[in-house]
């Protein structure tokens, strides 16, 4: 590939170079064509379209490998699809050709001029010449099939793995950098809005993904050069969907996953409107250039949930049910399991855990990912029912289904639903009768961050399920205290040792169900009996860290509140601070508890959403008051700039 003439060649010099890319272009709009079948729920169609065009228009060695890298990524989504071994080593291997015809195109460089280009690359971009469309479009399949190779290492859980996806994720960053020095090299009208799209993505996405990490893992990528800005990731991602072209969908998709599906885990309360509103604004554009998808069912279905719409939500996913009918031979039939499970969930989020169990039933059956957790969750639908002795039975296959360890590790799903199993007797009849039983479809649904997206009434439903079971333990705990005051009197040491778990387990989860209600003063009473000074948990160790949690979200609502009926307090962060001392008492908690990664993740969170207050209220005051700014030493904003090094992300992506 020989490379194109500088700006004074004037319109010869563009039309050289449209001449050149419109192969490129025309092979990205035949792949939309595949794209587009895929989003209409035609997969095994897609696929066949894909792999029709590899065996006719890439004999040519000389032909970009688009169809190749497309079907690729075919492979690599049916692996996230289905989860197996073989389904992941046919992606990987497919990505690695890709990665290698595409590598074919690429000019070799000299061993001195490789030496300066790799020892540069950690303080500057790759000094970049005009290339040709095909070429660039190569760079770009090479470092798409590199980031895709990197998350499939993900799922091996080794730290051999983990390693190998580092060094193949920076590689991937170096080549997005490079394509991105080039597209600055080259005169506007002859980008191909395919190749600026992918690049545009492919910074958005790396940025995204990067800066949800903790702050302290997002020190150590800033030195490493991987850029961390959240509001400029979200933003070159949003500009490849207005943009059009090859991967303006793919783009869409994952602004709706980290405006719909994200906040389901890692969100609060403050920023729910936000994500409501972009993800609005999102899905009409996507509907507008793809009426027909089944994808845009599913995302509006999280998204009326996200809004407490939950027959809305449940309608959504039904309509997926019952138009996509795929055939059980069809290679990409597990994907049903995902509206399979929203429809359970979405019951469970109505308090109908009949009418949820038929759903369960079918992931425990068929489910690749995990048998044990759907039998646990079986069974938690039985209990709800007062089915006591199905449920004992359902229990009991947990341990049998577990799927066993991957590199020495346990799907973290399935260590709480054995524990839970284990520690309060779930396989006997008798322990499905106690307290742990009676609530267990509430806690699933805390532990899921369900209570946000839930109406008052189910709301107040959740507290009623609670108080019955803690008002039936009280009853046994009195009667049994009764007939040992009887026998014999015990001393206060043992009075104190005895557990508080099942106490503390129903104030947590009523103390956050009345948060969403709004009624503070009684959450608070409820949230204040967990702490560790004067609440002994011996099992459920996850309570007193997100006990801690939960206290901080209810600080944060107290202030905003108060900022709104009083704009002159607004400038009072004592309520702030105290919540950020109540996340450091849930970071900081020693001991090891289920679900401590998803945990970690709200902490960070809420201490963004803390800083922004802070932040963006002080700046007000400052402006009223002509102070200088002020600035917080202790915390660094996740979203801001200050994780990279100075500029670093206008240096190689400042003019997307």
């Amino acid at each position: 590939m020989g490379s194109l003439k500088g700006d004074g060649d004037g319109a010869a010099g563009v039309s050289l170079i449209q001449e050149r890319h419109v192969s490129v272009d025309e092979a990205c709009e035949e792949a939309e064509e595949a794209l587009k079948l895929f989003l209409q729920g035609k997969f095994d169609e897609g696929e066949a379209f894909v792999e029709e065009r590899v065996r006719t228009r890439e004999k040519d060695p000389g032909l970009v490998p688009i169809f190749t890298h497309c079907h690729a990524v075919i492979l690599f989504a049916k692996a996230g699809i289905t989860g197996t071994e073989e389904d992941r080593r046919q992606a990987t291997e497919m990505l690695k050709e890709a990665a290698s015809k595409a590598r074919e195109h690429i000019p070799k460089q000299g061993w001195v001029q490789s030496i300066t280009t790799w020892g540069m690359g950690y303080f500057s971009s790759p000094k970049a010449q005009e290339i040709t469309e095909e070429e660039l479009s190569c760079r770009i399949i090479e470092a798409e099939s590199t980031f895709l190779s990197a998350i499939l290492c993900f799922f091996e859980e080794s730290m051999a793995a983990f390693f190998r996806a580092a060094l193949l994720t920076r590689t991937a960053i170096g080549g997005y950098r490079h394509c991105h020095s080039i597209l600055k090299t080259q005169q506007a009208g002859s980008r191909s809005k395919h190749n600026v799209g992918a690049v545009k993505l492919g910074f958005g996405g790396f940025s995204l993904a990067i800066s949800l990490l903790p702050p302290r893992v997002l020190r150590l990528l800033s030195v490493l050069g991987f850029p961390c800005d959240r509001a400029a990731g979200l933003d070159s991602i949003d500009q490849s969907l207005q943009g059009g072209g090859l991967r303006a969908p793919v783009g869409g998709v994952l602004l709706l996953s980290y405006h719909v599906i994200l906040p389901s885990f890692f969100s609060i309360p403050q920023e729910r409107e936000e994500h409501i509103a972009s993800a609005e604004r999102i899905l009409e554009i996507l509907h507008t250039n793809f009426p027909e998808s089944f994808f845009l069912s599913f995302y509006r279905g999280r998204l009326q949930r996200l809004k407490r719409d939950l027959t809305g939500s449940f309608d959504s996913f039904m309509e997926l049910e019952e138009k996509l009918k795929l055939p059980p031979d069809s290679k990409f039939f597990k994907l049903r399991h995902a509206w399979v499970y929203e429809l359970g969930l979405s019951h469970m989020l109505q308090l109908e855990w009949k009418a949820a169990e038929k759903y369960w039933a079918e992931l425990e059956q068929d489910s690749v990912w995990s048998k044990a957790f759907f039998a646990y969750l079986h069974g938690v639908c039985l209990a709800m029912c007062g089915e006591y002795k199905d449920a004992a039975l359902r229990f009991a296959k947990v341990k049998g289904l577990m799927r066993g360890t991957i590199s020495g590790r346990v799907l973290a799903e399935e260590q709480y639903a054995l524990r839970k199993v284990k520690d309060h007797a779930l396989d006997t009849e008798e322990g499905v009768q106690g307290l742990q039983g009676q609530i267990s479809g509430v806690e699933f649904l805390y532990l899921w961050n369900s209570f946000p997206q839930m109406p008052a009434t189910m709301l107040e439903g959740i507290v009623r399920i609670v108080e019955e079971a803690e008002s039936g333990l009280n009853l046994l705990q009195n009667e049994a205290a009764g007939d040992e005051k009887g026998s014999e009197e015990l001393s206060e040491d043992d009075e104190e040792e005895i557990p508080d778990d099942e106490h503390a387990l129903c104030n947590l989860i009523k103390g956050t169900a009345l948060r969403e209600l709004g009624k503070i003063d009684d959450a608070r009473t409820c949230l204040e009996f967990v702490r560790e000074e004067t609440c002994y948990v011996e099992t459920e160790l996850f309570l007193i860290p997100m006990a801690a949690y939960e206290r901080a979200l209810l600080l944060i609502i107290q202030h905003t509140e108060g900022a709104s009926h009083d704009p002159s307090s607004v400038s009072d962060f004592q309520l702030l601070l105290e919540a950020k001392k109540e996340l450091a008492l849930a970071e900081g908690f020693k001991q090891d508890f289920n679900f401590l990664w998803r945990l970690l993740g709200r902490v960070h969170a809420a201490r963004g959403a803390i800083q922004n207050l802070m932040g963006e209220e002080r700046s007000k005051t400052v402006e009223a008051t002509g102070d200088e700014e002020w600035k917080d030493s202790e915390e660094i904003d996740p979203s801001a700039d200050t994780f990279g090094a100075p500029g670093s992300n206008d240096m190689f992506f400042d003019a997307l």
